[in-house]
């Protein structure tokens, strides 16, 4: 039976890949459509970044364009539809989500017809400003993580809808680059990865001081990591250095926080720290009795964040 079911799946891969040879690699959407449904469909055409950076937000914009696929070119395409949802992600200044609401309806008067022989629609441009005041939110009442979320329909001229909700994973796949939907997220992004100076005094092991540089590591999503937790003061104690990666902060919207407290060996540490200038001094302690005061120096200035 397994060997049968092999078989089988050759044969079909050797059907696709046969029909694919024979069909204009610009129309091959089409042939997928034409053995499930007729439909239709926006394709990408191109696009740009669409983070809404809330330390600029006038400045944020999302441009993107899309053509419409169907059996005829984009002709039985009546309308273009794209619906604002607002996901408030913080509640702590009240759920300000909102939506469904309808942001942006296009119309065949306005499509023309590009070099690949569909219909394409204008280009579109949503800048972070449009978005927030389409969701009916001010820049107080945004936070790093909200969501600007952004649902397109295809309605066509026999009455049928087609969105990503009712289209195959292949259609919104990055192979055919269906864009029903997309999401406009609000951050505040930042880069603290590099390599900084460090001066480290009273270890707890003898009273000794060291010097040396660590490196902050992006761990993703506004996560940072030390390359070493002790800024050097393992080397005198022990001989070597632990990194402990298990010990994190995060950095969001220029205020930092420690947010990994307990390392690999299962110690908890403790953060006393403060800024001054290019001075970022923290004293540590943790449950097995290591400690140390640290500074680390940022050679660029300012440390660009408060502590929280």
């Amino acid at each position: 039976m397994k060997l049968y079911n092999k078989i089988i799946g050759l044969l079909a891969v050797l059907l696709v890949l046969l029909f694919a040879s024979c069909t204009d690699d610009e129309r091959l959407p089409l042939v997928v459509l034409d053995t499930v449904e007729k439909g239709a469909y926006p394709r990408l055409v191109d696009q740009t970044d669409g983070l809404i950076n809330l330390f600029d937000v006038a400045g944020s914009s999302y441009t993107y364009q899309v053509e419409f696929v169907d059996e005829e070119g984009g002709a039985l395409v009546a309308a273009y539809v794209v619906d604002l949802v607002y996901d408030d992600n913080d509640a702590s200044n009240g759920d300000n989500s909102s939506g469904p609401t309808e942001y942006l309806r296009m119309t065949p008067d306005q499509f023309t017809a590009n070099a690949n022989g569909y219909l394409e629609a204008p280009s579109v441009t949503i800048t972070g400003t449009q978005a927030l005041a389409a969701a009916g939110v001010t820049e107080d009442q945004v936070s790093a993580g909200d969501n600007f979320n952004f649902v397109g329909r295809v309605e066509l001229t026999d009455g049928r809808v087609f969105s990503q909700s009712n289209s195959s994973a292949t259609v919104v796949g990055p192979a055919f680059r269906g864009h029903f939907n997309f999401t406009m997220g609000a951050n505040c992004p930042s880069d603290l990865t590099g390599t900084y100076s460090y001066e480290t005094t009273d270890v707890w092991c003898n009273g000794s001081s060291v010097s040396g540089t660590v490196d902050i590591v992006d761990q993703g999503g506004g996560i940072y990591n030390f390359s070493d937790w002790s800024f050097g003061a393992y080397g005198p104690c022990y001989g070597a250095i632990a990194a402990q990666p298990t010990l994190r902060f995060s950095e969001v919207c220029a205020e930092v926080q420690f947010v990994g407290f307990t390392d690999s060996y299962g110690d908890t540490w403790t953060f006393d720290s403060n800024i001054e200038g290019d001075k970022w001094t923290i004293n540590w302690v943790n449950t097995y009795g290591e400690s140390a005061n640290s500074v680390i120096t940022s050679a660029s200035g300012e440390w660009p964040f408060i502590l929280n």
